[in-house]
């Protein structure tokens, strides 16, 4: 095999050596899932959108977006941490997670759900809340921003490449995920994260990806498991990319920008260009050690971040 070949072979899957067994977990990460939650749902453009909820209704509302394909499991390293002062809401955005799947997916329907289940689960009863957005969810968020920034208190968008229009992605991402595998564990041994890349955190990675799967029917008739979301999300998804400078002006509350330090898809070039684009009062917070899923490189950074961010110390 050339040096060639071997620079390109595809990493193994991070979970395949564990064949289906929980790797051990920290005990801040147990910690985490034994704090109370509430779950409940709300119906959005006739799709049923599920939400889970930390911390008492009345205090200042923290509305949480996943990522592209992921779900609001995603969260539960760093939503419980945040619980004993805010009201903290994550959802499954519709095609992903447990939300009903629908024929065509849209940005202004996306922002809609968000919207829906912060009311729902008591985000706005503590005054205006933030909603906080990670890769894909950092555009929902965006979105958010601009068409009801009047009734937040601000923005975060996590590892989100803003980049020049003529550099801007134009074609649609792969359709991935239409397997049914015949065992759960089989299952497992399959997962990554998109975009790929390495994460010391096996134990958040075998907790996302057990929440991500369903029961599922092979094509032979016998039972097996598929993953939740819509595999053919991507190519139902209408979305029309916004100039940069429009979406900066468009704003209608504060916004800040997270990166992970070492993101292969928010560079120092694009962060460089986030930053003239939206101005120089903008706040920007890069995570050290942390790729483009700094939510599970380093939740406890993320979280202290956001906890400082979304106190009382930014005003609207």
């Amino acid at each position: 095999m050339s040096k060639q070949a071997v620079a390109h072979k595809r990493p193994p899957a991070p979970l395949k050596d564990f064949k289906g067994k929980k790797p051990p977990a920290p005990a801040w990460f147990e910690k985490a899932l034994a704090i109370p939650h509430d779950t409940g749902s709300v119906e959005v453009e006739g799709a049923c959108i599920q939400w889970k909820a930390w911390g008492k209704i009345g205090h200042p509302g923290l509305v949480l977006v996943h990522g592209g394909v992921a779900h609001k499991d995603w969260w539960d390293s760093i939503g419980p941490f945040l619980a004993d002062t805010r009201r903290v809401v994550a959802l499954d955005l519709s095609g992903m997670g447990d939300s009903d799947h629908r024929d065509v997916y849209e940005m202004s329907v996306y922002a809609q759900e968000v919207m829906a289940v912060a009311r729902d689960a008591g985000a706005f009863d503590g005054g205006k809340p933030f909603v906080v957005g990670h890769s894909f969810g950092g555009f929902v968020a965006l979105n958010v921003g601009m068409t009801f920034g009047e009734t937040l208190k601000g923005v975060a968008v996590l590892d989100s490449p803003i980049r020049p229009p003529e550099e801007q992605r134009r074609n649609t991402p792969p359709s991935r995920g239409g397997n049914t595998y015949a065992s759960f564990d089989t299952a497992m041994e399959r997962f990554r994260l998109l975009p790929e890349q390495p994460c010391d955190n096996l134990f958040l990675l075998d907790h996302i990806a057990r929440k991500s799967l369903k029961p599922a029917t092979r094509v032979d008739g016998t039972e097996g498991w598929s993953w939740k979301f819509d595999v053919n999300l991507w190519v139902k998804l209408q979305y029309q990319r916004r100039v940069p400078d429009e979406i900066a002006a468009a704003i209608k509350c504060k916004i800040a920008f997270f990166r992970g330090a070492d993101s292969i898809l928010v560079t120092d070039e694009v962060w460089n260009f986030m930053r003239e684009t939206f101005g120089p009062d903008t706040s920007m917070i890069s995570i050290p050690q942390a790729q483009h899923h700094l939510i599970l490189d380093q939740p406890i950074a993320v979280a202290a971040a956001l906890e400082v961010l979304t106190g009382p110390g930014w005003v609207e």
